[in-house]
């Protein structure tokens, strides 16, 4: 990728080279963040949850959980998804504390996650406005990855991609959501069954969840 190489020599001297080197790993990185709301241009992070996938593993005691001190952005609407107010969020990190801490977690890994395109927008609205750059790591949506997987009982019927249903279809318990580090390792669940596990199957399709 282009894009990739530009950042490499730009970058090279900086702490983040990471993000840019080429990644012959075999790990992923399983994302989520809740924010003050849902429009990528405004919104503000709250929380961080980030898990590490190691060939068929987990590895949940390696993972990336941390606050944002909260902003005027926050809300009642937004309050009401995470539970995370004011005062919960008062001695946590500042964004400029937690975001360099989270791209070094992240470094060149694939990262996954549900709905992973809104997380990436909001961290490279973040990372142009501090750092003159945008993420360049390959993107897994287990969304997606479930419908293109999942067999539908009529041609021409999309498949339901609602995080609940997704859940239920691969028998994997939902505890948690909308909190950053149950809603990463959700992800990361979901992911190795869909990579492991037999074909799944959908009953007809809803409205996709935030």
């Amino acid at each position: 990728m282009l894009q990739r190489l530009l950042y490499q020599r730009k970058y090279k001297d900086s702490e983040f080279a990471t993000l840019f080197a080429p990644y012959r790993g075999k790990e992923y990185v399983a994302l989520d963040l809740e924010t003050t709301s849902l429009d990528t241009k405004l919104a503000d992070i709250v929380s961080m949850g980030a898990v590490i996938i190691s060939e068929n593993r987990i590895l949940a005691s390696q993972c990336f959980d941390i606050k944002i001190r909260a902003t005027d952005k926050l809300a009642g609407d937004s309050i009401k998804v995470h539970r995370l107010r004011h005062s919960d969020l008062a001695q946590a990190c500042s964004i400029e504390e937690a975001l360099p801490k989270l791209l070094q977690f992240i470094g060149a890994r694939p990262i996954v996650g549900y709905n992973i395109g809104y997380d990436q927008r909001i961290l490279n609205r973040h990372c142009k406005q501090r750092y003159g750059f945008k993420l360049v790591n390959p993107l897994i949506d287990v969304g997606r990855m479930f419908a293109d997987k999942v067999h539908v009982d009529h041609v021409g019927i999309s498949p339901n991609q609602d995080l609940v249903h997704i859940c239920q279809s691969l028998g994997i318990p939902l505890s948690g959501r909308h909190q950053a580090i149950d809603d990463a390792i959700t992800a990361a669940m979901i992911y190795l069954r869909l990579q492991l596990g037999p074909r799944p199957t959908s009953a007809l399709p809803k409205a996709i969840s935030a």
